[in-house]
């Protein structure tokens, strides 16, 4: 359990500094830190935060920290988690955005991402196996695992690969009986002035996007470029490099776009758009979740789901494994920085340094 709201912050804002990688490198992050270091939620806690944000629109991890806030601290708790997480990217993609649009050109600094890469491999591997000795507890949860891992590996639609892992797992269990919850979100539709259009496009893309930060992309493009014609396509490609080159959530990617429109006022109104409808949604469904948590079906569907989070891990893994240790330097880099992780006790933020420190020197 967490000591103070301030310590759960400042561990975020870590995971927010240092996550790249995408979401699954985020979450193996923020396991490390809130888990195996500060021990502020276990495992269990933490694969139920997952199973609430992925069954929500919008970007998942900034959805997993919201939940762990409100859960040790409630609403302040929620706030704080989501926004520290966020600024850390928000604040380099400014820099990175002035950057560019002053220039008309992208930093050069490609090359630190080989090394980080293989080392968040490393990372979400290492994660996937130690999660996997405490999810995973019975003959149950190992069919649940492999079924999903094969869907996963499958390339199947990971939200539904979640939803048919919880079903699996009642079914597993024999009952016949399965409540379902639908939420009706309102989406608020903004008119006349500049600011308030941004803040409508975002958050009604907020509201409907599932599938993480990669999902809002295609939105984002018609809705800037085809509708409004506020961003070329090219202006757009490097809007969303930007966003890969920083830590966070892809979904950072709003920053760039109201950026662009109207400087850093806009740049606070799209982000804060497009990461407050998964927010809202998400208070809901923790409340609704506390009411019915010992529910013999829900129990089942959540137990799953924890299975079905592991394999997510793995799966990613393996297909960063085929990405980031192509080259056999960063190969070598990334098996040791994983059988470092298993058998040591050091920070993966400090791995991760270690490998743009490396990938700049091999370069």
């Amino acid at each position: 359990m967490a000591t103070s709201l301030k310590a759960l912050t400042r561990s975020i804002f870590k995971v927010g500094l240092f996550g790249f990688g995408g979401g699954l490198g985020m979450l193996a992050l923020l396991r490390a830190e809130c888990v195996k270091k500060k021990h502020f939620i276990s495992d269990d806690e933490l694969a139920t935060a997952v199973a609430m944000g992925q069954m929500l629109p919008g970007p998942f991890v900034p959805n997993y920290c919201e939940y762990i806030g409100y859960h040790l601290f409630g609403l302040r708790g929620a706030i704080a988690a989501g926004a520290a997480l966020i600024l850390p990217s928000f604040l380099l993609m400014i820099i990175l955005s002035w950057f560019y649009l002053t220039y008309n050109t992208l930093p050069g600094v490609a090359q630190i991402f080989k090394g980080i890469g293989a080392v968040i491999t490393s990372i979400i591997l290492w994660a996937a196996y130690e999660m996997g000795r405490v999810l995973i507890k019975d003959i149950k949860g190992v069919v649940v695992f492999f079924f999903a891992l094969a869907l996963f590996l499958l390339k199947f639609d990971p939200i539904l690969t979640v939803i048919l892992c919880g079903m699996l797992s009642i079914g597993l269990e024999r009952t016949r009986h399965s409540n379902a919850i639908v939420f009706a979100v309102p989406i608020f539709l903004f008119d006349s002035r500049k600011g308030l259009e941004l803040f409508g496009i975002f958050l009604k893309i907020g509201a409907i996007i599932f599938g993480g930060g990669y999902g809002a992309i295609p939105f984002i493009r018609n809705e800037v470029c085809n509708v409004r014609n506020w961003l070329t396509a090219k202006e757009f490609v490097d809007g969303v490099a930007l966003g890969q080159l920083t830590p966070g959530p892809v979904a950072i990617t709003a920053t760039f776009v109201g950026f662009k429109v109207m400087g850093l006022p806009g740049a606070v109104i799209a982000t804060l758009a497009i990461f407050l409808p998964s927010f809202l949604m998400l208070m809901v469904l923790v409340r609704i979740y506390r009411k019915i948590s010992s529910n013999t079906y829900v129990i089942s569907f959540f137990n799953g789901i924890k299975s079905a989070v592991v394999a997510i891990l793995l799966s990613t893994g393996i297909f960063f494994v085929l990405l980031n240790w192509q080259q056999p330097i960063y190969a070598l880099l990334g098996i040791a920085a994983l059988i470092t992780l298993l058998f040591l006790k050091i920070e993966p933020v400090l791995l991760i340094l270690i490998g743009a420190v490396f990938s700049l020197i091999a370069g």
